[in-house]
């Protein structure tokens, strides 16, 4: 029964890093959490994907990441329990990343740098 739990927990994690947008999100919430509005959280991610600095960036752009973000990556997130979200604030919170998490992330981090 451990083992599927692992199993389970693995899988979540890997479905969780399988997107390089949720990846850049995650690694935007490490270095600028514990708090950071969603707005913000775009901005950088964005600049990330881009690789540009932001005025150099459409703003339909940004604003793509924006709901992207809102729709779909903070609510898994918030499903896998590691951010928080206030909407009336428009705030995301880290809330702690689960070890296993954190050293796949790692990985997965490192294969994504050229």
């Amino acid at each position: 029964m451990k083992v599927k739990q692992i199993e389970r927990s693995v899988d979540t994690h890997l479905r969780l890093l399988s997107n390089r947008r949720r990846r850049y999100a995650l690694a935007c919430l490490q270095e600028y959490g514990p708090s950071i509005a969603l707005a913000d959280l775009a901005d950088e991610v964005a600049v990330r994907e881009h690789d540009a600095p932001l005025p150099a960036i459409d703003e339909r752009a940004v604003l793509d990441v924006y709901m992207s973000l809102y729709h779909s990556h903070v609510p898994k997130f918030v499903d896998a329990g590691i951010v928080e979200y206030d909407q009336e604030r428009d705030l995301v919170r880290i809330e702690g990343v689960p070890p296993l998490l954190e050293r796949l992330f790692g990985v997965v981090e490192q294969d994504d740098r050229p």
